[in-house]
């Protein structure tokens, strides 16, 4: 059995709080485009029951915007249910790395999550995929309202750290990697991520109604993939 020591030296950590600057090496962003977890599709039925009561997919006459969609990990099935899909990311090397077959079925687009340069009142829903804890949030919510129709819909979504099973106290040095070796390497802003963005979720000035839904979200790694997956994770 091995062990991990909490507090085992290393290099002084490096942090970029700058999301625009985390991904402008495109070996950086290749290995993030391969290793960031894909969503579950119980995830897209329960956005689309929430945002779209009484109907199922496909919505051809509607549009939808992935913001900070990177390489396109959380646009999952949106490409295919909506009649408009439109991927925006503020980097050009992340949106390189978005699958050739995804690019068939969107339109790339490079822009602010606070200032995205489409019309007003033009999309149904906006998609965030691990990435609000990253905006300025009153400016976001306030660019959400502008381009979203008056019956549209913001989902935004995150997942933590996780647990890991597969040995006997493999959950305990899991921990241990998050709170103690990694633990000062963290970005700002990963606070939110680990209390599930709560406290941080739209007023009654941006949106009628928030609803909040969680669901487990299984994925298997070797140990290899999930140790290469936390170093070129960002956070």
């Amino acid at each position: 059995m091995s062990s991990i020591d909490p507090g085992l030296a290393g290099p002084e950590p490096n942090l970029c709080t700058d999301p625009t600057q985390l991904f402008q090496d495109a070996q950086q962003t290749s290995h993030y485009a391969r290793h960031r977890p894909h969503y579950p599709q119980q995830l897209y039925h329960q956005l689309y029951a929430h945002a779209f009561p009484g109907r199922l997919p496909p919505f051809p006459d509607l549009t939808v915007v992935d913001v900070a969609t990177g390489s396109g990990q959380s646009l999952g099935p949106l490409p295919c249910d909506f009649g408009t899909c439109i991927a925006l990311d503020v980097s050009a090397t992340q949106l390189a790395e978005v699958p050739p077959a995804l690019r068939q079925r969107v339109r790339l687009q490079l822009g602010d999550a606070h200032a995205t340069g489409l019309p007003p009142a033009s999309v149904d829903l906006v998609t965030v995929g691990q990435a609000l804890h990253w905006f300025r949030l009153d400016d976001f919510y306030e660019e959400c309202c502008r381009i979203l129709r008056p019956s549209g819909a913001l989902a935004a979504w995150t997942y933590d750290f996780g647990q890991l099973q597969g040995f006997q106290g493999s959950e305990q040095l899991y921990q241990k990697l998050h709170s103690g070796i990694l633990g000062s390497y963290w970005a700002k802003g990963r606070e939110l991520v680990d209390r599930y963005y709560i406290g941080i979720e739209p007023g009654p000035q941006h949106f009628e109604e928030v609803q909040r839904v969680q669901m487990p979200m299984p994925l298997s790694l070797t140990l290899e993939e999930l140790l290469l997956a936390r170093a070129i994770r960002a956070p």
